[in-house]
């Protein structure tokens, strides 16, 4: 068995994308169908802000080809322990992201780095047990606290038993340890906002190649062992995502996409 890999970026909306991967004649409501020619994933960052609502998740639908995939990241205000869990909103938001269909591929629940073993356990482990497991989810934990000693075999465990992946990511501050706890795997490229902030986006801003090369052997260590890969850059990992995923796809011995001046496949 060899995983299905799709390598895409976080979001199709950057401003810095105009004229580079979109057209400037394009509407700013065709350009998710202009991105779904080129990549066949996407990780929707704006799901974290709000629920997107019923509408928007069946124009997305209808947007992209029979293939694509979505993952969505989980509202900010379902993951945060100081407010009063809301059952409404959660049954809300999955039947919004229920309506993908086949083209749902994971809910993201990204916690803050403020959110800490001891008095956040008891939350996470809450919230991990009442998920509805027909759906697949991956966890993205950004406190090093969770990656040592007893919390983390604890946290180990939970993930593995509810088949929930822990979220690979590449942050700046904190090592995350590839650890396979399900059947497929969840790889976040997100950077730094300080040393590539938003306004220098546009082009690769930052040399990352190295870092790159240690996650494309990790990424094909894990091809074997799981049924698939996500793998989503933003434009905080170099400047420019799109560009960041040819560097990826290089890394791993894969052909690049044609991406520019809003030349499609």
């Amino acid at each position: 068995m060899v995983a299905r890999l799709r390598i895409g970026c976080s979001s199709w909306t950057s401003d810095a994308w105009w004229g580079k991967v979109y057209p400037r004649t394009v509407k700013p409501g065709d350009r998710l169908s202009l991105y779904a020619r080129i990549y066949d994933s996407v990780e929707v960052d704006s799901s974290y802000y709000r629920d997107p609502g019923a509408f928007l998740v069946k124009r997305w639908a209808a947007a992209t080809p029979e293939d694509f995939l979505f993952t969505l990241k989980v509202p900010r205000d379902l993951l945060d322990p100081r407010i009063p869990l809301d059952i409404g909103k959660w049954a809300f938001f999955l039947d919004h992201a229920r309506l993908l269909g086949r083209k749902l591929g994971a809910l993201l629940l990204q916690f803050p780095p403020w959110f800490r073993p001891g008095k956040a356990s008891p939350f996470l482990e809450g919230l991990l047990s009442n998920l509805d497991p027909t759906l697949r989810y991956a966890v993205e934990l950004r406190d090093a606290g969770w990656y040592g000693g007893s919390v983390w075999d604890r946290l180990r465990k939970e993930l593995g038993d509810r088949n929930i992946a822990l979220t690979w990511s590449y942050l700046t501050y904190l090592t995350i340890p590839p650890e396979l706890t399900t059947d497929f795997v969840y790889v976040r490229f997100i950077g730094d906002h300080v040393a590539v902030p938003a306004e220098t986006h546009g082009e690769i801003r930052i040399d990352r190649s190295s870092e790159l090369r240690t996650w494309a052997e990790r990424v094909r260590s894990a091809q074997d062992r799981t049924q698939n890969i996500y793998v989503f850059f933003n434009n905080h990992f170099q400047g420019f995502a799109p560009e960041s995923v040819n560097l990826f796809r290089q890394a791993l011995g894969m052909e690049p996409v044609d991406y520019l001046h809003g030349t499609f496949k």
